[in-house]
């Protein structure tokens, strides 16, 4: 079994984490606060390039999260991220709230199995 190499970068300003820059054994991957891979590089650099660019605001837009209730994958914006957890609230494919479809979600522990970017 291959090691994972997991740093945190801080943004230098005001020490915001950034997210992660993980050494696979493979190559590197930039991934978000909760760990989701917004890229995988050849370099280390390559990847702190990419959280200084995108870290944040690539946890903007539209995801999509299995809503273990219904069964099923909804469309939601993030509320809120932390390393640990994700709270979501369910939205159309535009990313508005629906009245009649709205909801409130807190996942646990985050995978790609539960909450994945929408392209």
């Amino acid at each position: 079994m291959t090691s994972v190499e997991k740093t945190p970068l801080y943004r230098s300003d005001d020490k915001e984490l950034l997210g992660y820059i993980v050494n696979d054994g493979a190559g590197w991957q930039a991934q978000t606060i909760f760990g989701y891979t917004i890229e995988r590089t050849l370099t280390r650099r390559a990847a702190e390039n990419t959280l200084r660019e995108r870290g944040l605001s690539f946890l903007m837009g539209v995801w999509q999260y299995y809503d273990t209730d219904d069964k099923d994958w909804f469309p939601c914006i993030l509320k809120e991220a932390h390393e640990t957890r994700v709270t979501v609230i369910r939205t159309n494919v535009m990313g508005y709230q629906d009245p009649d479809d709205y909801k409130f979600v807190v996942i646990q522990k985050p995978t790609e199995t539960r909450l994945i970017k929408s392209s």
